[in-house]
């Protein structure tokens, strides 16, 4: 499906007279791009059965030409943004339209409102979370290459890593090496916590010096184009310990059953059950705090929850992350994560690297 036939599903779909999305320093830019195809900070989109209007200002109208083929209406800032939309839906007589009220500020949602008088307003954001939840083999692609760029980076690391090295320096020479292999930028703050740090899920790279006996949690990926990948793997400074490999062992199976067991049509709490229940089932039950995935794409984190309040249904074309984790307080943490697309038989796991304990 290409742009201009999402655009126009998206119009169908909002059942409105005209949808209307605004990206104010990347407020609303994962929908932009996927509409439009234009990744700059700064654009508003207004869909009518009649036209498109695309709007943004003079740092982005050649961009916004060449990556859209639209016709590109230039805002100069004579009059506040607000004032300029509300004057172009105005002139239209428009009475109806949907927003994504997720993604537009409370400020400008009611300086908007006041200037267009009777303006019925809808919401679009559950129509561009489904659309934008299944992803279409161009995506997919995208995708691929994020992860392969986020792969090839994290082998080079391991010649890196070194006794003596900080976990902040780390993170830097990982994020460094993706870039050289053509990511945009680091898809997230890179987490890569090590020894008792690695029992924080979020622990994000930090001054400790990395230490002998150490066992390190790494959670990277990069930007390709937009898309994001979402990697984790475990690595070793020496010979890891049997408590470690027990758990390791413990939290890979609980993923390995998942990707298998996982079939469309389920919803992301049963995938997150099947992990959930093993690993409970070994003794970690509190020790499990999140959940097991999310999507992935646009966003490092969209829809679907992958997770006991997931309710979505989990269709052909899915993208989503598998990562079960176990976390001692004061000792360690074991986080294995990959990343999946749903086909119509069962999970396709699009990320290659061995879920082994890497030891260096």
């Amino acid at each position: 499906m290409n742009y201009k036939e999402r655009r126009e599903r998206l119009l169908e779909e909002s059942e409105a007279e005209a949808v209307l999305l605004v990206n104010i320093e990347g407020s609303s830019k994962p929908s932009i791009i996927y509409y439009t195809g234009f990744s700059g900070t700064f654009a508003a989109l207004l869909l009518t059965k009649d036209e498109e209007i695309f709007i943004t200002d003079p740092r982005y109208t050649e961009q916004a030409k060449k990556q859209t083929g639209m016709k590109v209406l230039e805002f100069r800032g004579n009059k506040f943004f607000h004032e300029f939309l509300a004057d172009i839906i105005n002139d239209k007589r428009l009475k109806k339209i949907a927003i994504e009220k997720e993604r537009i500020s409370v400020d400008f949602f009611e300086k908007l409102s006041e200037k267009l008088g009777n303006v019925e307003f809808g919401k679009v954001d559950g129509i561009i979370k489904k659309h934008r939840m299944v992803k279409d083999e161009t995506e997919v692609k995208k995708l691929k290459k994020a992860i392969q760029i986020a792969e090839k980076a994290f082998l080079d690391m391991l010649d890196f890593i070194k006794e003596g090295k900080t976990e902040k320096e780390i993170a830097a020479y990982l994020e460094y090496r993706m870039k050289v292999y053509g990511a945009e930028r680091a898809g997230f703050e890179t987490i890569l916590a090590s020894g008792p740090r690695s029992a924080l899920p979020h622990g994000i790279a930090s001054d400790k010096v990395i230490e002998d006996g150490d066992i390190i949690v790494v959670d990277f990926g990069c930007v390709y184009e937009g898309y994001h990948s979402d990697l984790t793997r475990m690595v070793a400074i020496g010979e890891p310990g049997h408590e470690v490999r027990k758990v390791h062992d413990i939290v890979f199976n609980a993923q390995i059953k998942a990707i298998k067991e996982a079939k469309p049509g389920m919803t992301g709490k049963e995938i997150d059950a099947i992990a959930r229940t093993y690993i409970e089932s070994k003794g970690y039950k509190k020790e499990f705090g999140h959940g097991l995935g999310h999507g992935v794409g646009l966003e490092i984190h969209e829809s679907p929850r992958i997770s006991p309040m997931g309710k979505e249904e989990i269709v052909k074309g899915v993208v989503f992350t598998i990562e079960p984790g176990i976390y001692l307080e004061g000792q360690f943490g074991i986080r294995i994560e990959d990343d999946v697309i749903m086909r119509k038989d069962g999970v396709e796991v699009l990320s290659t690297l061995d879920r082994k304990i890497y030891m260096v």
